[in-house]
């Protein structure tokens, strides 16, 4: 490959097989953020590799001696028109055109999935979605789930919308991956949240435990437990540690607030209950709250804080509207 920088084909692989160790991950990481070609070819070359299927018939393949075989398929190029192509379009290449020629019953067969089905939060009712490896979703209000009756033999693929807690049956031979807008979380076997709210295109992934690859069209971070990563409005994608103890409260019920500023507060209740509030008064926005909410109804939840503050929260075209100086 002729890039700024290079890399081993063979560690692309092993990355994309989720079989890199931690070194090797992070040399690929770095080699993906030395140059924004490099991401875009990893990509390209990503998408071959799927598209080829079956990760042993890959691994059968003699590139060097494949792509011979390729070229002859091609059309001459015309009289001192020449062309060569870098090693990893020539891997890309090879996988494509052989799993097409070479390959396409054998992948048929081996890689056919059961109808796609579609399950809904209210479907659920607040319980869990047992996929057919056994895997298991909790929905959030509003959110759906597609996938298949039956996963193909080489990966277990699924597509949120909303937030969703999953915990992974393992299976390092087959691994998970959901995807949401435009962005993959793969895994082989862990428990994570992912909420792809429907509003805007912000997405935020919490580790719980396991490990988890989260990549974009542009970017690839590597998760450890308590880890979250964020893509903001923007397309800006961060990672750190999650330090919000409510994160999951809209599956647990529970609400915990040490001194949190107002707007921290009512940002996780909006979350936890699927409802939006607006602040009359900024300087609400500072005043600091502790307590406990433990499966208490959003009413609830408001009459505490009215009372505790001495503030009014008016119900306006299904958005709370928070009156009053608080603090």
């Amino acid at each position: 490959m002729e890039n700024k920088s290079t890399i081993e084909d063979n560690l692309l692989i092993s990355y994309l097989k989720n079989e890199a160790d931690e070194a090797q991950v992070k040399q690929v990481e770095l080699w993906l953020a030395s140059d924004v070609q490099n991401s875009k070819d990893f990509e390209k070359l990503k998408n071959a590799w799927q598209h080829a299927g079956a990760m042993a018939d890959f691994e059968a393949i003699d590139v060097n001696k494949n792509w011979l075989k390729v070229k002859s398929r091609l059309a001459k190029p015309k009289a001192k028109q020449f062309f060569i192509l870098p090693t990893i379009w020539r891997v890309a290449a090879a996988v494509v055109l052989i799993a097409t020629f070479l390959f396409f019953g054998n992948q048929y067969l081996n890689n056919r999935v059961g109808d796609l089905q579609t399950i809904t939060s209210a479907a659920l009712n607040n319980e869990a979605a047992i996929l057919p490896d056994g895997s298991k979703v909790w929905l959030k209000e509003g959110s759906s789930l597609t996938f298949p009756t039956e996963f193909s033999a080489k990966q277990r693929e699924v597509n949120l919308i909303g937030e969703g807690l999953f915990e992974v049956t393992h299976n390092p031979e087959q691994p998970f991956i959901v995807k949401a807008k435009e962005t993959e979380t793969r895994v082989l076997g862990t428990s994570f949240n992912l909420n792809a709210s429907q509003e805007g295109q912000r997405i935020d992934v919490v580790l719980i435990t396991g490990k988890v690859r989260f990549s974009t069209q542009e970017e690839v971070v590597l998760l450890s437990p308590g880890d979250q990563v964020s893509i903001d409005e923007g397309g800006k994608l961060t990672k750190k540690e999650n330090t919000n103890a409510n994160y999951l409260a809209w599956k647990t019920g529970t609400l915990v607030f040490e001194n949190t500023k107002m707007s921290q507060v009512i940002e996780d209740i909006a979350n936890a209950y699927g409802v939006e509030f607006k602040f009359e008064n900024s300087a609400f926005m500072n005043c600091p709250l502790t307590t406990r909410f433990e499966n208490e109804s959003l009413e609830y939840i408001i009459e505490t804080i009215e009372t505790l503050f001495d503030i009014e929260i008016t119900l306006n075209n299904e958005e709370y509207i928070i009156k009053g100086n608080g603090c």
